[in-house]
C-alpha cells in the first residue's frame, strides 16, 4: 500500500476520532477520505467498515429522523458487507501494526454498541466480541486495541445488568494498558461500581 494511502488513513483516521468524541464538523470529511480509500481499495474491509461507522456518527449529528434510520441503516450495511468480507489472510495483514481483521471487527463492535438499541445489534455485537477474542491476531496486537476490546465488552456486561462480569472485563482492560487513553473511563467506572 502506498505512503499516500497510509497518510490519507491516518488523516480519516484522526478525523474520525474527533467526531467519535463528539466534533460533528470534521464527520462529513472523514466520510468523504474513507469513501475514497474504501473506492480506491475495494477488497479491504477496514475501509468499508470505518466509512460505515462514519455513516452512524452522520446518522448521530443529522436533526431529521429520517435521516437518523436512513444513514444509520446504510452504515450498518457497510459494516455488515466488510465483517463477511473477512479472510485468514487479514489476520497477517496490518495497518498501523493494528491486524486488519482485529481493527475491522473492533469498529464494528464500537458502532454496533453505540447506535441506539432499537436497531437490535447488540446480540451481533456480542458474536464479533466473540470472534475477537477467539483470534490468535487479537493476542498480538497492540496493547490499547486489547484494552479497547475489553471497555467495550465490559459495556455488553452493564447492557446485560452482569455487574461482575463488567468489573472483570474493566480490570483486564485496565491490567492491559493501565496508563492508556481509556484508563480514566475504566477507573471511573470501577469507581462507581464500588460506591454501588
Amino acid at each position: 500500500m502506498a505512503d499516500s494511502t497510509t497518510t490519507l488513513f491516518t488523516k480519516a483516521h484522526s478525523l474520525f476520532e474527533r467526531s467519535l468524541a463528539g466534533d460533528e464538523s470534521v464527520t462529513p470529511v472523514a466520510l468523504q477520505f474513507f469513501n475514497i480509500l474504501s473506492m480506491k481499495y475495494r477488497d479491504n474491509p477496514l475501509f468499508i467498515a470505518y466509512k460505515g461507522s462514519s455513516y452512524t456518527l452522520l446518522a448521530r449529528d443529522s436533526w431529521m429522523p429520517w435521516n437518523k434510520a436512513e444513514y444509520t441503516e446504510k452504515g450498518l450495511a457497510f459494516i455488515d458487507k466488510s465483517l463477511q468480507m473477512l479472510q485468514p489472510k487479514h489476520d497477517q495483514e496490518t495497518m498501523r501494526t493494528i491486524p486488519i481483521s482485529v481493527e475491522t471487527r473492533l469498529i464494528a463492535l464500537v458502532t454496533f454498541m453505540a447506535i441506539p438499541e432499537s436497531f437490535d445489534y447488540v446480540e451481533k455485537a456480542k458474536k464479533v466480541l466473540t470472534n475477537i477474542l477467539q483470534s490468535v491476531a487479537f493476542t498480538v496486537s497492540p496493547k490499547i486495541i486489547q484494552a479497547q476490546v475489553y471497555l467495550e465488552a465490559a459495556k455488553i456486561s452493564r447492557l446485560e445488568n452482569d455487574s461482575i462480569s463488567e468489573k472483570q472485563q474493566l480490570q483486564k482492560s485496565l491490567d492491559i494498558s493501565p496508563k492508556g487513553k481509556f484508563a480514566k473511563i475504566v477507573n471511573n467506572r470501577l469507581k462507581e461500581l464500588d460506591d454501588k
